[in-house]
């Protein structure tokens, strides 16, 4: 099947169209059904994964068109492994904040994560050590889907009530709080590096980190590192912890555009930081110079992924960095 570079656009998500750089000569159909499937699509010499309907033409699969739920609830189609035996779905919703992935939720009970492309997965390798290692704040991993060797989905335990801390952390912000949630994302992280033996998240932030609202459990999520494909650094931990600590820089910004107090959030991300760190440390020395000089060059990546997915998003990394350079970060 010979696929146009506007083809091929359609077929990813609309904030990773610019991926496409040429049309596709080689692509592999894994049809479910007369009118949907999954398709892998060769251009720029990466292999993207589509989960696609079809319509007018070809076109990425939607909510409505219920296409992971097809392919999870019977025989997959030849040439596709999975680590799960099939059930039986029905309802389906995406998540609708920007990931490096798609994630699609089905029967408020699992949720699967669909590869925009199919690589070898370090994260699902990660997620298989934790598991093995009784790392417990991981969302149940229950399975994945392969072609060859190639990871094109992953598939865990869907938590019900949980948002990301693009949420709840901008309310402990805007709440000014600084209490247990620290100690508990903490000790997530400790533990999180402990079974990962060796290895780091990759790119590790608030929004990686699932909380309830009635009570400070939390889940990490998304290991499949730097969207910009940066893993230089894969196993160094402070790298973790920079990005992290980055982090609640953009919490803040996101609060103080939500109406916050701009002088009492940038107490409440510096108090973040350095609760975050010292705890994590142990009250121990660490170089600080290296962990603040790390943050700077993460805004600097983060400014450049949020001018090629996300330029509404722009604002967060722009105050970060006018922040960090008040406060000296980077200049020694």
């Amino acid at each position: 099947m010979h696929l146009s570079k506007a083809q091929c656009q359609a077929l990813l998500p609309v904030s990773r169209a610019d991926l496409i750089t040429n049309c596709s000569d080689i692509s592999v159909d894994f049809s479910i059904s007369d009118s949907c499937g999954v398709l892998v699509f060769e251009s720029g010499n990466k292999n993207f994964v589509a989960p696609y309907v079809k319509s007018t033409g070809l076109r990425r699969a939607e909510s409505r068109d219920g296409v992971t739920a097809k392919l999870l609830s019977s025989a997959l189609p030849e040439g596709l492994r999975s680590t799960m035996s099939s059930g039986s779905y029905s309802q389906e919703r995406f998540i609708a904040v920007d990931q490096s992935n798609e994630s699609v939720v089905l029967d408020e009970s699992i949720i699967v994560k669909w590869q925009i492309t199919a690589n070898k997965s370090v994260g699902a390798r990660k997620e298989e050590i934790l598991t093995e290692n009784g790392f417990t704040n991981l969302p149940a991993l229950l399975g994945n889907i392969y072609w060859d060797e190639k990871l094109l989905a992953s598939i865990n335990k869907y938590i019900p009530g949980t948002t990301d801390g693009w949420t709840w952390c901008v309310d402990k912000a805007k709440e000014d709080d600084l209490g247990v949630w620290l100690d508990t994302l903490v000790g997530l992280t400790k533990e999180m590096h402990r079974c990962l033996e060796g290895l780091t998240h990759g790119d590790f932030h608030v929004g990686q980190i699932l909380k309830t609202a009635h009570n400070e459990d939390m889940w990490v999520i998304d290991f499949e590192g730097d969207p910009l494909g940066n893993d230089a650094e894969e196993n160094d931990y402070l790298r973790d912890i920079a990005s992290m600590c980055a982090s609640f820089f953009h919490v803040g910004a996101v609060a103080i555009k939500y109406g916050a107090s701009p002088t009492t959030i940038k107490e409440w991300v510096v108090g973040a930081e350095k609760i975050f760190t010292t705890k994590y440390f142990d009250g121990n020395n660490f170089d600080k110079n290296a962990l603040h000089a790390l943050m700077r060059t993460l805004e600097n990546r983060e400014l450049k992924y949020a001018d090629k997915f996300l330029p509404q998003w722009r604002y967060a990394p722009e105050f970060a960095i006018g922040y960090m350079k008040e406060l000296g970060y980077g200049s020694n």
